[in-house]
């Protein structure tokens, strides 16, 4: 997305609009997609010599969930999207491409879930314990640590 710094006068100017999913550059993550294409709206102003532009960012992710690997999709939102430029010339154009990338990239969960319930596969056999119960008998505790219930302190 560019802006016209020419365009943008001492009043406030409302932008609104979408850019093509493709900015983001997820073309080679194995596990995140853009499942539609990066919106926003935007209020640029200019003050002396610079161009403040802030407002909201919002793209559809899509994804695997940490626990389960189920499809998730997610919307991904920077409400506080905030950048100031320095201008140098009486209309020049101002790429905001770069910093649109960068806040939806940083507003990325770490780790993507299906629900905050989920609760993942069994570490034995597998199972989906959101669909059903596994069936294969693992007892309420991991026997990685059945060793430590087992030490007595003085």
């Amino acid at each position: 997305m560019k802006i016209e710094s020419g365009q943008v006068r001492k009043r406030p100017e409302r932008f609104t609009g979408q850019e093509p999913s493709t900015i983001l550059d997820l073309d080679l993550d194995p596990l995140v997609r853009a499942a539609g294409a990066v919106r926003y709206s935007l209020t640029a102003q200019r003050f002396a010599d610079e161009l403040l532009v802030c407002g909201v960012l919002e793209v559809e992710i899509s994804s695997r969930c940490a626990r389960c690997g189920e499809s998730v999709s997610q919307t991904i939102q920077d409400g506080t999207f905030m950048r100031s430029y320095p201008l140098t010339a009486a209309n020049e154009s101002i790429d905001l491409t770069p910093d649109i990338r960068e806040a939806i990239l940083l507003a990325l969960p770490m780790s993507f879930l299906c629900s905050a319930q989920c609760r993942g596969l069994c570490p034995d056999c597998g199972a989906n314990l959101n669909k059903a119960p596994c069936k294969c008998g693992r007892p309420g505790k991991s026997a990685a640590w059945g060793a430590l219930d087992q030490l007595k302190f003085k």
